[in-house]
């Protein structure tokens, strides 16, 4: 409903009950994404990982977040760390924006295939 700010207030609410639900998280921070608050998300991002380490999507996002903090090393190791746990990123990624300024980068057009 683009209602951000109260979706993250519920969310918050939602992981002060259950502070081990996951998916509260990382739809935390896929809300605090959206609204710029990278850091925050990030903090968010790293809440998953805390509870399920395996979380694949939080992983690529992660990825992405790296880009815009211009930590290309670390953005192109947990992309191909994402892409080696589900190939569906190798997709993803070949259009998602997110990675348009790693898009000329040999690293990044060896892992999915360009």
């Amino acid at each position: 409903l683009g209602q951000k700010e109260e979706a993250i207030a519920s969310y918050d609410q939602a992981i002060a009950f259950k502070p081990d639900l996951h998916q509260a998280w990382g739809n935390r921070g896929t809300a605090l994404t959206a609204l710029g608050r990278y850091e925050e998300a990030f903090v968010s991002y790293n809440g998953v990982l805390e509870i399920k380490p395996d979380d694949n999507y939080t992983i690529y996002k992660k990825a992405a977040y790296y880009i815009l903090q211009v930590d290309i090393q670390k953005a192109i190791t947990t992309l191909q760390n994402a892409i080696t746990m589900n190939f569906k990123y190798q997709d993803m990624a070949k259009t998602d924006a997110d990675f348009d300024r790693i898009r000329d980068d040999e690293r990044f057009q060896a892992m999915v295939g360009e």
